[in-house]
């Protein structure tokens, strides 16, 4: 596929020898642009005849963050796909920041959906994927069957906090000034990371995620982190969406009143050491909007930071599985 005008594509040459990670790449042209996913099933031919399971990565990581749950998942009998966002992974980077808008980044993704043409469908959402995939979903309600939900978030506020929210986190951002990786892995709040991804010279997306994990990771895995961005010039996505977590709030809203009128099951998988959302009440607001939430085995996963797909993959996956069977999916 050829390169949009003004867009950026991280080498190839960047992405040889990953670690753990030797799925074959899949494209699709959304917006003109080149959006990569992994598709990766036991069966070549027929595979349309699976059930099918999502899985949405957020900022700043991409498809690699699962590479440890697909051969799980597809060992199960299940076909997986796993797209990068426009701006991460192998797919292709607009360098504007005007680009990376939330609005934008649903309709990529809802492009991405309605091309592949997959209905009821499964899916497991983290961080930005949640932020992204639900709005899809209450655009799209019967492209999937069954959620999970792990430390994310949806906003649904009123008009105070439509208006005062957005100002209270641009303040913090403007408080914390131009924080360094230590002083962010030292101190997880809003505004250093609003801070450091929009001020540091030279993104250590590796080091973001090793603060952000309880296991060690090894020299080679953040590397694999560090690999889609092998100059300034393509972070642009990663920088700006720390900045559009409070918008489009009156679009949000009338996806939740969409989201609500979706009744299928729903399990809330959220970690107990992510320094943003646990213990905030995050979960129970999926578990009371969503009906399809009701007496479901909803768990805190222990030992288990933000990117809790690199600290309890096989845990995740697992307890995945066995919730889908149990849901007849």
């Amino acid at each position: 596929m050829k390169i949009k005008a003004d867009t950026l594509r991280t080498p190839d040459e960047a992405f040889e020898n990953l670690s753990d990670y030797p799925f074959k790449p899949h494209y699709i042209q959304v917006d003109g642009m080149r959006l990569h996913y992994l598709d990766e099933s036991k069966l070549d031919e027929g595979k349309e005849r699976q059930k099918v399971i999502f899985l949405f990565h957020g900022q700043p990581s991409w498809s690699y963050l699962y590479r440890h749950m697909i051969p799980v998942l597809v060992d199960a009998g299940y076909r997986v796909i796993a797209p990068d966002l426009i701006g991460f992974g192998k797919s292709d980077k607009p360098p504007s920041s005007d680009e990376h808008t939330y609005s934008n980044h649903v309709k990529w993704m809802r492009s991405f959906v309605q091309q592949l043409g997959i209905k009821h469908g499964a899916a497991f959402f983290q961080d930005w994927g949640g932020m992204i995939g639900l709005r899809v979903l209450a655009q799209e309600p019967e492209w999937l069957d069954r959620l999970v939900v792990a430390n994310t978030a949806l906003a649904e506020m009123n008009t105070v906090a439509k208006f005062m929210v957005p100002k209270i986190l641009k303040a913090l951002a403007a408080l914390a000034g131009k924080p360094s990786i230590e002083k962010l892995a030292s101190n997880m709040n809003y505004g250093n990371w609003a801070g450091y991804f929009r001020h540091a010279k030279q993104l250590d997306i590796g080091q973001v995620l090793q603060a952000l994990t309880t296991r060690q990771l090894n020299a080679d895995e953040m590397s694999a982190y560090n690999a889609p961005f092998p100059s300034p010039e393509y972070y642009a996505a990663p920088r700006k969406m720390p900045e559009i977590v409070a918008s489009d709030l009156n679009e949000v809203n009338a996806d939740w009143l969409k989201l609500k009128q979706w009744l299928h099951p729903v399990l809330t998988l959220f970690s107990d050491k992510d320094p943003f959302l646990a213990d905030q009440g995050y979960d129970t607001k999926f578990q009371q909007n969503f009906s399809g939430a009701k007496n479901q085995p909803h768990m805190t996963v222990e030992n288990a930071s933000h990117f809790l797909q690199e600290d309890q993959s096989s845990q995740l996956a697992n307890t995945t599985i066995g919730w889908l069977q149990k849901t007849q999916f």
